[in-house]
């Protein structure tokens, strides 16, 4: 069994804090996973240039959420996605590492914010066959 930890740019700290908690005391394997969001602009030059940079923070948010394992004893294993349909990936991985848990962060967003992103973690919650907690 494992736990699956969902971070993005805005919630991943305390995401991770209670996700180490949770694998240390169950005693599970803990998987760090960040997506690439990159919003739907209609330029292609802007849209990679945006997908670099969300490349970039997602791997130091991946790194901090390594070192925040590492000094716990939690075993991890971190996972970059530039999948597009980022719920969808959350929920595959889980079933496939017979993930216990998944943990995301939640933020209540505008309708523009919707609009562009969806809710990930709405869409987790609705179609996990795992139990999930949110945090926000």
């Amino acid at each position: 069994m494992a736990i699956v930890c969902a971070v993005d740019a805005q919630m991943w700290e305390k995401v991770v804090n209670f996700a180490v908690e949770e694998a240390k005391i169950r005693n599970e394997k803990l998987y760090f996973l960040h997506c690439v969001e990159v919003p739907k602009l209609g330029q292609m030059v802007a849209e990679e240039m945006l997908e670099d940079v969300g490349e970039k923070i997602g791997k130091e948010i991946l790194e901090k959420s390594a070192d925040i394992a590492r000094s716990n004893g939690v075993e991890f294993e971190t996972i970059l996605s530039k999948r597009k349909d980022i719920a969808r990936f959350i929920l595959e991985f889980a079933d496939n590492v017979n993930a216990s848990l998944i943990v995301v962060g939640t933020r209540r967003k505008t309708k523009t914010g919707k609009l562009l992103f969806g809710s990930v973690a709405q869409e987790v919650i609705l179609n996990s066959k795992q139990p999930v907690v949110c945090l926000k």
